[in-house]
């Protein structure tokens, strides 16, 4: 290597002479001529032959950089660097300073060596973890994005299934539209020529026919025209009932908000090295991965654009149930939708068409294969293997309103306003009741958990709970509690849903402390569902256009 040496101080007067060896005081390569000159000095300089010089001696330099040419040969024990003259002047002259020689006496034997030593020992583990943590993200990073495209495809592939049936209804809607105007046209076109032919006929049987005859003809034509005049009423009714399917103006801009929550539902996971000694640091990587949803993330399931979502309740861990009002050429029909949540496909079916005095804010399973829905003064079964209304429960009791439905050990249990109290009570198969626990007046949700009725009101912000034996109790109260909260409870935990502010809190039923759930994430929420057993919370958001789960 001294051999491809040349002079420095040849080098800068562009001249190019080996150099056969090295200034100490310079730390630079000399030639031949100029290591004379070093040695001439007033002050001679320590040269050497290059060949005994160790290149980690070559590659250190011992002038300062603040300073230019000045020579680091002191040592600030304050600061604990090595500095020039000129620094000594300028920044330590109330330091401890040390000659440099006398600094470095005994550092190979001293523990700063034998402590830098590890602390490099230590780097080359790390280094090596890491580049093994490195190689593992780097496969695990193909895998995601394989995972990813996967899931893009099958997204694609069901927002493009949805928008051809969604083609296929418009047209179909259109096709059927068509027909009908054309048949009524042709119809109308009868009905002129009928129409004409008449008042033709009875014009000239007034000028030409006997009475008789004349009789005969309007008796003939008052029960004809009777049965044109409803054939055009019924035509006239049509025109008004006749309709457009429409995709809502608002649309597009609720895709595209759904597609940047897509954009921003992901969550970041660390990727920690191992610590391998005390002076070396831990290596982390952050990626991005949606293989697991972080805590309160949502799942987004969507309404179809005639319908609307109201109360829901989970079958099972797997499954979820929700009340759908659809609207169609001005009827409504009452469907009930069946969301599997691990793979989001969905079956919906008509339960009641043309219904009146059914509430949409109560839903509960009665078993695996039957739910409850609630009218004024009657419990509808839905069978759902069959798919069907299977029969209706009526109550015995004419003057009290079913307003909530709830099952608790295979007992059905109804919330009734009578008059001027609500009550809850346990009845049969045959709408008989068999008990009743009376409840504070003017509650505006309910949820039974652990043989307790908690509460809600409609006039007061405050929660209570009354017991199956009638004992009632205030569990919490807050003056800025939003009077028509909803409410869930689970085993420690109330959740109430406050319309108004648009936000779920939850309230520690021992601490009584409250804490926002839910704020951002939800907009226009009208009802939840909280499954105890997976800790799952459903909420109805839009005004009934989207469902969405969160854990708890």
């Amino acid at each position: 290597m001294a051999a491809n040496e040349v002079c420095a101080g040849c080098h800068r007067d562009n001249e190019e002479e080996i150099a056969v060896s090295w200034c100490n005081d310079c730390d630079e390569p000399v030639c031949r001529p100029c290591s004379k000159v070093h040695r001439r000095f007033v002050i001679p300089h320590d040269v050497e032959d290059i060949k005994h010089i160790p290149n980690v001696s070559k590659a250190l330099s011992k002038t300062c950089k603040d300073h230019n040419g000045q020579k680091l040969i002191f040592f600030c024990v304050n600061h604990d660097k090595i500095v020039c003259p000129a620094c000594l002047s300028e920044s330590h002259k109330e330091c401890d300073i040390n000659h440099i020689e006398k600094a470095a006496n005994g550092i190979k034997e001293s523990s700063a060596i034998h402590d830098l030593k590890e602390r490099i020992h230590n780097q080359k583990d790390v280094i090596e973890i890491m580049k093994g943590e490195y190689n593992v993200l780097s496969s695990k990073i193909g895998q995601d994005n394989e995972q990813q495209h996967e899931r893009l495809i099958q997204l694609r592939s069901t927002i493009d299934d949805h928008l051809n049936r969604l083609e296929k209804n418009i047209d179909t809607h259109y096709n059927q539209g068509v027909d009908k105007i054309s048949s009524n046209t042709e119809h109308l076109k009868s009905l002129a020529q009928t129409t004409q032919a008449n008042l033709q006929d009875i014009e000239k049987a007034e000028t030409e026919e006997s009475e008789v005859n004349l009789f005969h003809l309007v008796k003939r034509l008052d029960t004809s025209q009777l049965s044109d005049e409803e054939n055009i009423q019924c035509l006239e009714n049509e025109i008004s009932s006749l309709s457009i399917h429409q995709i809502p103006e608002n649309f597009i801009e609720k895709v595209d908000a759904m597609f940047n929550e897509f954009s921003h539902d992901t969550h970041t996971t660390s990727l920690k090295g191992q610590q391998s000694g005390n002076k070396a640091r831990q290596s982390q990587l952050r990626i991005h991965s949606e293989e697991k949803q972080p805590l309160n993330k949502s799942r987004t399931f969507y309404a179809d654009v005639s319908s609307k979502f109201h109360a829901c309740c989970f079958i099972d861990e797997k499954k979820i149930i929700v009340i759908e009002e659809q609207l169609i050429d001005k009827n409504k029909k009452l469907n009930l939708r069946i969301i599997d949540l691990k793979d989001g496909q969905a079956l919906s079916f008509m339960v009641l068409e043309q219904y009146y005095g059914v509430y949409y804010d109560s839903i509960c399973t009665f078993d695996r294969n039957h739910a409850l829905i609630v009218g004024n003064a009657c419990i509808n079964v839905i069978d759902l293997e069959l798919k069907k209304n299977a029969c209706t429960i009526l109550l015995r009791n004419k003057l009290s309103r079913c307003k909530r439905v709830t099952c608790i050990e295979n007992n059905i249990m109804i919330l009734c306003e009578d008059s001027m109290c609500h009550f809850i009570s346990w009845i049969d198969y045959n709408g008989k009741s068999l008990r009743t626990l009376d409840l504070p007046y003017g509650l505006w949700d309910i949820d039974i958990n652990d043989k307790l009725v908690y509460c809600t009101f409609s006039d007061a912000n405050h929660v209570t709970y009354t017991s199956f034996s009638g004992v009632t109790n205030t569990c919490y109260t807050s003056l800025d509690l939003r009077e028509r909260c909803k409410i869930a409870v689970a085993d420690s935990m109330i959740f109430l849903l406050e319309k108004d502010r648009n936000s779920v809190y939850k309230v520690d039923i021992n601490t009584k402390q409250r804490s926002v759930f839910l704020k951002d994430e939800i907009t226009y929420p009208t009802h939840m569902s909280l499954d105890r057993k997976t800790k799952q919370l459903a909420v109805t958001c839009d005004e009934g256009k989207c469902l969405k789960i969160f854990k708890t």
